[in-house]
């Protein structure tokens, strides 16, 4: 007598909890004829805040970090684009408000602690200057349970951390609440970016 066949079993998946962040290129957003000078000016007025301030400590551990800067003045242009990249990722985004920007230079050894910026909605970082070997920018996972469970979370997350390799003109955004450190730097030369925190407005129906 034959074998009944096995029933086909009806297996699905879904992610739950995804957690995105978004970069882009800032040559994408700004104008040709200002692509070739837009971080070089940059860093002229960086030079020009470091020669007048000390800086802060915060997350840096060496280096320099500029106290918090309005959105306003010298960092306008990059602010602009920062609004239109917000507007282009597709969140329903109708409004924001950069409420803080600051300026980071790492030298060489020069690092910077595991931390978030949870009581905004989106943070991000515009690298300006980015040498061979100057660190990454390195993000944990949001869930504390899940750290306990690696057979699980290698499977389907790639690990507790997930790097991302800076590069000139590269703009990152993601969650504010993400834990997120920078490497040691073995560079020779300054690794400089800007970071900035935004609070959204959303469309509504």
């Amino acid at each position: 007598m034959p074998k009944p066949k096995p029933s086909k079993k009806i297996i699905k998946q879904e992610m739950l909890w995804p957690t995105p962040y978004w970069y882009t290129h800032i040559w994408e957003f700004i104008r040709s004829e200002t692509r070739v000078t837009f971080n070089e000016d940059m860093i002229g007025s960086i030079q020009g805040m470091i020669d007048k301030d000390k800086g802060v400590r915060k997350s840096n551990r060496g280096g320099w970090q500029s106290k918090l800067l309005p959105s306003t003045g010298e960092l306008e242009p990059l602010s602009i684009e920062i609004e239109e990249f917000c507007k282009s990722i597709n969140l329903g985004i109708n409004e924001i408000v950069i409420p803080q920007m600051w300026i980071n230079v790492n030298k060489k050894n020069d690092w910077n602690t595991i931390h978030s910026h949870g009581q905004y909605n989106l943070s991000g970082t515009y690298y300006v200057k980015v040498p061979k070997d100057s660190g990454q920018i390195v993000f944990r996972d949001p869930r504390p349970s899940a750290i306990g469970n690696l057979f699980m979370v290698n499977r389907f997350d790639k690990g507790e951390f997930r790097k991302v390799k800076p590069i000139e003109g590269l703009l990152i955004l993601f969650p504010s609440y993400l834990d997120h450190f920078v490497e040691p730097s073995n560079a020779d030369e300054d690794r400089i970016s800007i970071s900035f925190d935004v609070v959204v407005k959303i469309k509504m129906a």
